[in-house]
């Protein structure tokens, strides 16, 4: 049995751009085989595409199957010599080609041309054959014409190439779309009620402005309302942002986070923000890192009803990644509710601190920016006693030990 020539793994990997392998037949292919056959009459012609195992036939004349194992292919050992075009008058005289030739029950005589069907870069990805049971030479004008004929599979290929590549645009920004309407659509519906509540608030006032009611708690309520607004419409802004800024990776010590983070969310040191570590010099983009950790921080102040919340830093790291744990002294989370905050499920139906339900943007942020990023985010929660989120940043090329 002869040697099995294999494709390189870049010429598999590329074939495989254009979806040709098993792809319905095409009127547009069959018809330059059957033009190869007539040019260069011969009972058979292909277009065949080698992968590791088989060859396997986008158009064919002169038989039914469509593949053939590897070993029984005469395109496989062509495609190896990386040639234009190559010609074997006698199938059964050659060295390497009559080995494959008896396999397909050759005896004494046989026929082979091809030429090779390449990409834009000239790597071979393909050819277009014709066989013969009987030895003989092309003419020149059969030559030029099967080659010919090549360059027609060619811009095929190419064309082929540009479609699947469109297709995938499109699916891509179908996609996009399909994420910007659902979210859309929740937008309008959580921003309409914090707006009725101003519009209305603001009506009764206008009413009870003479009466001996106090006008302070409508305005006290309008304040409520209208905070609950800002603060979805800041969210709102984060989110856009996440969804449209370039990421831009550095070493930087964590800390910096950690004191932008106490200095922004907790002012007036009504809460406790502390870490466990005093430094960690790391390899990220620090921009996107302190848009993540100030969501999870502001969401363990809001959703906790301790006396004094308490948010926790951590750090370690393994052979591959950093670790950054963020934990809070806040209700925790079922492990139902975690799994639906990791597969970015519906929103928590929970109340937080000022009775207020969440709408979930925060959470969709941090799951964009950390995917934009490299950053893989798991939970670890409990009911009533709080939840840690674990953020593993991957070791890069630029990255620090953390000291």
């Amino acid at each position: 049995m002869p040697n099995t020539i294999k494709p390189s793994l870049e010429q598999i990997k590329l074939i495989n751009e254009y979806l040709l392998f098993d792809s319905p037949n095409e009127e547009q292919y069959d018809n330059i085989t059957f033009l190869a056959t007539q040019i260069c009459k011969t009972p058979i012609s292909t277009i065949t595409l080698i992968d590791t195992t088989r060859q396997w036939f986008k158009s064919k004349i002169g038989f039914t199957h469509n593949e053939n194992p590897i070993e029984y292919s005469f395109c496989a050992l062509a495609l190896s010599k990386n040639l234009d075009f190559i010609e074997i008058p006698n199938l059964m005289l050659d060295e390497e080609f009559s080995g494959i030739g008896k396999l397909n029950g050759l005896e004494e005589n046989g026929f082979y041309a091809s030429v090779a069907i390449r990409n834009e870069k000239g790597i071979p990805l393909a050819t277009l054959c014709v066989i013969d049971y009987e030895s003989k030479k092309l003419t020149n004008d059969q030559k030029k014409g099967l080659q010919i004929l090549g360059k027609q599979v060619e811009a095929l290929f190419k064309l082929r190439h540009k479609n699947v590549a469109l297709l995938n645009n499109y699916k891509l920004l179908s996609e996009q779309y399909e994420a910007l309407k659902q979210f859309s659509n929740r937008v309008s519906h959580d921003i309409q009620s914090p707006l009725n509540n101003i519009i209305s608030l603001i009506t009764l006032f206008r009413e009870e402005n003479e009466t001996s009611f106090s006008s302070s708690e409508y305005l006290d309520l309008m304040i409520e309302s209208s905070s609950q607004l800002k603060e979805y419409v800041t969210k709102l802004l984060y989110y856009y942002r996440s969804e449209n800024q370039i990421i831009s990776k550095k070493d930087f010590n964590i800390n910096e986070i950690i004191t932008t983070t106490n200095s922004i969310l907790n002012p007036k040191k009504e809460f406790k923000i502390e870490s466990t570590f005093e430094k960690a010099q790391i390899y990220t983009d620090p921009l996107a890192l302190t848009q993540i950790v100030m969501n999870l921080v502001s969401n363990g102040l809001k959703y906790n009803y301790s006396t004094t919340p308490v948010i926790t830093f951590g750090f370690n790291e393994t052979t591959t990644s950093y670790q950054l744990k963020i934990s809070d002294n806040g209700i925790g989370l079922s492990e139902t509710e975690a799994a639906s905050l990791l597969n970015n499920s519906a929103s928590i139906a929970k109340k937080d601190r000022f009775g207020n339900y969440g709408t979930q943007l925060g959470w969709t942020t941090i799951k964009n920016l950390c995917n934009k990023i490299g950053v893989s985010i798991s939970i670890d929660s409990k009911v009533n006693e709080g939840s840690t989120f674990i953020l593993s940043i991957p070791k890069e090329v630029n990255t620090l030990s953390a000291s």
